[in-house]
């Protein structure tokens, strides 16, 4: 292990104050020689390939079938998922208007308030390079469980030279974040492989402030039949969790507090947009 580069070192100072300890979930959390350190608890997370790993102190991973994409998939998914034309090669599958699709996010980025925000799970941050968002707003606390795809994000963070972005493997359903403090949270189809979206979105609103904003796209049971034949198959081994139609979806998120708007149904896409309900108490 070696001491943070200062790359990482300027991310890890802004970021710290928005983290919780993953052990006491107390903070705050300082700057340590190997990544961040709880001054409650003094229980330490390692940066490990510029990836900071607060993973080792919260849920077990393996008790509710997430399954992040590692090895010959993740590397798949990062080359499908990098530029528009490769991923118009599962369109047809997915019935995705992909044009309508990259026209769609970055303006959606674009449209959320300034301040700290929280992309789960992150993949590859396909919009990086496609959102100026990325440039202009943060700071962005990226989190997946993904080692692979993590180091490939923090590969191109370090080219692009974006200091304000820290990529952080932790789960979902624990994440790492001071109650209250993220103005967004953005998950780019990704909520379709969480098994317990209740959790998630409890844990999207412990995360958000008063005035924070959602969004998100996501796979639905609601495409044509290739599509659902295809979501299946991927349902078969755990990669995408049973709740994964649009009523599911909106239900889990309405149930702790959000109010879906902006809903686009692309195919067997759904993006939406989401803001706290606060007539819901």
């Amino acid at each position: 292990m070696t001491v943070p580069d200062s790359h990482f070192a300027e991310a890890l100072a802004e970021i710290a104050p928005l983290l919780r300890c993953q052990s006491c979930f107390r903070g705050p959390l300082s700057i340590a020689p190997d990544g961040l350190a709880c001054s409650s608890c003094a229980y330490e997370f390692p940066l490990v390939d510029g990836i900071l790993d607060m993973s080792g102190a919260g849920p077990r991973l393996d008790d509710v079938g997430d399954k992040p994409y590692e090895g010959r998939w993740a590397n798949f998914y990062d080359w499908l998922m990098s530029r528009p034309s490769r991923q118009r090669l599962d369109a047809g599958l997915l019935g995705l208007d992909v044009s309508r699709y990259y026209a769609e996010m970055p303006a959606r980025l674009g449209a959320l308030g300034e301040g700290p925000t929280l992309e789960v799970p992150c993949g590859n941050v396909p919009f990086l390079d496609y959102a100026e968002a990325y440039r202009r707003n943060g700071p962005w606390i990226f989190v997946d469980l993904s080692w692979e795809l993590l180091r490939r994000l923090t590969a191109r963070l370090a080219e692009r030279g974006l200091r304000r972005h820290l990529a952080v493997r932790a789960d979902v359903r624990s994440l790492p974040v001071v109650d209250g403090r993220m103005r967004n949270v953005v998950s780019m189809f990704g909520l379709h492989c969480f098994h317990d979206k209740a959790t998630v979105f409890a844990e999207f609103r412990r995360c958000l402030r008063p005035e924070g904003a959602v969004v998100a796209s996501t796979l639905t049971t609601d495409g044509h039949a290739i599509s659902r034949f295809y979501h299946r198959l991927s349902q078969s081994d755990g990669t995408f969790a049973s709740d994964n139609s649009t009523t599911d979806v909106c239900s889990a998120a309405q149930g702790h507090g959000f109010r879906i708007g902006d809903e686009l149904r692309l195919g067997s896409a759904y993006v939406f947009g989401a803001g706290v309900a606060h007539d819901a108490g």
